[in-house]
């Protein structure tokens, strides 16, 4: 999906240091991917803590997880 957004070029630069991308939207899009990522493994800890997780739960049935 293309869309226009307006990023700080500091804040753009740093983006793709970090990332190791050499272009704003590869970065970007890395940066959004490893955010979604972090929200996800949130998740599941915040699962672990309330004691919601299976810990008989297979590998496959983790992965499932990550859909949801």
């Amino acid at each position: 999906m293309r869309i226009t957004v307006s990023v700080d070029d500091k804040d753009i630069k740093e983006v793709m240091r970090l990332t190791g991308e050499d272009s704003k939207s590869a970065a970007v899009s890395a940066a959004v991917g490893q955010y979604l990522r972090h929200k996800k493994i949130e998740h599941i800890q915040q699962m672990v803590r309330e004691g919601k997780v299976n810990y008989t739960t297979t590998n496959d049935e983790i992965e499932a997880m990550w859909n949801d």
